[in-house]
């Protein structure tokens, strides 16, 4: 009875009640209308879903599938059926976690002050919150590689090759959902680099960690490699990728993440204060460093990739409010305190400032994203097909989403049709498909619509365009700030289904 009575004091203590709040806050932004996406990522997810739905139905990644990602979220989609509910409430769960282990990553380096201003911040930080509401190869990698940070903090903390081990581990899994979670082994190597050469002593220690925990990482992807084939996931998750135009102007991602999070410029801002201060805040400026030069030299960025970056900039954004906010650390002299920078009020309220704008910005965001989100495109278009379709018919779609939505299956040869893609899917391959799978409906839209003579073909192939009344009419997000609308719709419909269920043809003018 008394460690029950002590449980609840503890619980009811303000530090737990700030917690519980955090919690509460990123699970209600998280889960509220995850079925309406209220900001996507481009075709992406669709493309995710409908490659794990064909997996699912027993066809090879790589071999059957074309594919240019690592496998492991098409192998947990492909135990989900590609559902897309079940799909985003898993990532949402695998955020809070993230949530958690950067909250506790935070507390160990600095204490209950950093813990909670770094869960806060990760809790409305908009592209890793827009990523966790969607099935996400980068909120997947993000919350792998959020979980590898705190078990290599507890390494450094400890000495502890169990969590040394555990850490090479979950970077393996976040690599082996999207390469860029190998950011992550890259900035442990350079940081146990850095190590080895400032120590004199225990160097053959450190350096025996340092190819323990390239084992560790490796380990995940030769696991998948065995099973798929290397040189099918080689070709398909690098060198597919290595064929992209560099195009400057989305390097402007970089700044609107930052500007959508202004606490995280702080620590960059005193990144030599905060490299004195331990070996903790050290590995995450490297780990920072690290994925920041590879994003300004890939040739393209975009807002969903900058979630990588969320939990180490969150922890590290915790901790320098810590020392902002703790008025004995400042009066501390500077002889004795790394954080000299807040002796001066002013500083703390620029800081504070910086805090609490960046916070209602996304904050902002965060809770109108729900509140104003109409029934989304993709889903009402999905009614549509889902009621003129089979579950055995193929379906072609420009935005990949509508078919995952109603439960149907796209060739696998015309999967993505994405804007940048290697190699580049033409009309050709587009028409192809639709003879060889006898494709029962053709959804145009976004690059479809770019396809010239694609609706020629279908209209002289036995396909009827739907009156656009019938098809319905949905929403864009009311967060798509990022990324291009569905715009205009078309459904061409073969026209056996037309004669059939006696669907209404668009009269052209």
């Amino acid at each position: 009875m008394r460690r029950f009575q002590g449980l609840v004091a503890v619980l009811a203590s303000p530090k737990w009640r700030a917690v519980m709040f955090i919690l509460l806050l990123a699970f209600v932004v998280r889960f509220s209308q995850i079925s309406w996406s209220y900001s996507n990522n481009g075709i992406d997810e669709g493309i995710m879903l409908e490659r794990s739905s064909l997996v699912a139905s027993g066809y090879d990644l790589y071999k059957e599938v074309p594919c240019d990602q690592a496998p492991l979220a098409f192998l947990i989609g492909a135990a989900f059926d590609g559902d897309v509910v079940m799909l985003r409430a898993l990532v949402s769960v695998l955020s809070m976690l993230a949530l958690i282990a950067c909250m506790e990553s935070a507390r160990r380096i600095k204490g209950t002050t950093a813990m909670l201003a770094t869960g806060v911040l990760l809790a409305v930080d908009f592209a890793f919150l827009r990523e966790s509401r969607l099935f996400s190869l980068d909120g997947l990698a993000s919350a792998f590689l959020a979980l590898a940070i705190l078990l290599f903090i507890l390494y450094i903390r400890q000495d502890s090759r169990t969590a040394l081990v555990a850490s090479g581990l979950l970077i393996g899994l976040s690599t082996s959902t999207k390469l860029l979670g190998s950011l992550g082994l890259a900035g442990v190597l350079l940081f146990l680099l850095l190590d080895i050469w400032r120590r004199k002593d225990d160097r053959r220690k450190k350096s025996l960690d340092l190819v323990i925990v390239v084992v560790s990482s490796a380990a995940p992807l030769a696991v998948m490699m065995a099973v798929l084939g290397p040189s099918e996931m080689i070709q398909g998750m690098v060198f597919n990728q290595g064929h992209r135009v560099f195009e400057p102007f989305l390097k402007l991602s970089i700044v609107a993440f930052f500007g959508l999070n202004l606490a995280y410029v702080l620590p960059l801002a005193h990144v030599r204060a905060m490299w004195k201060t331990g070996p903790e805040l050290r590995f995450l400026l490297i780990l920072v460093a690290a994925i920041l030069i590879f994003l300004v030299a890939q040739p393209l960025v975009f807002l969903h990739h900058m979630a990588i970056l969320s939990p180490a900039m969150a922890i590290l954004a915790g901790v320098f409010l810590a020392n902002a906010f703790d008025h004995k650390k400042v009066q501390m002299s500077s002889s004795s305190s790394s954080y000299c920078a807040f002796k001066g009020i002013e500083s703390r309220r620029i800081a504070t400032a910086l805090f609490i704008v960046g916070l209602l910005v996304s904050g902002g965001l965060a809770v109108y994203g729900p509140i104003a989100q109409d029934e989304p495109a993709q889903l009402v278009y999905s009614e549509t097909l889902n009621k003129i379709t089979n579950s055995n018919d193929w379906v072609i779609c420009g935005d990949p989403l509508i078919a995952a939505y109603a439960g149907r299956s796209i060739p696998p040869e015309v999967v993505n049709v994405a804007y940048r893609v290697y190699p580049d899917v033409a009309s050709a391959e587009i028409e192809n498909a639709v003879l060889v799978h006898n494709v029962a409906v053709v959804v145009m839209c976004y690059r479809l619509n770019d396809m010239p003579g694609l609706a020629d073909f279908l209209s002289h192939n036995d396909y009827a365009l739907i009156d656009r009344d019938y098809v319905g009419h949905g929403a864009d997000g009311a967060l798509d700030l990022f990324e291009k609308g569905i715009g205009q719709v078309s459904f061409y419909v073969r026209n056996d289904i037309v004669l059939r269920l006696d669907l209404p043809v668009q009269v052209e003018p």
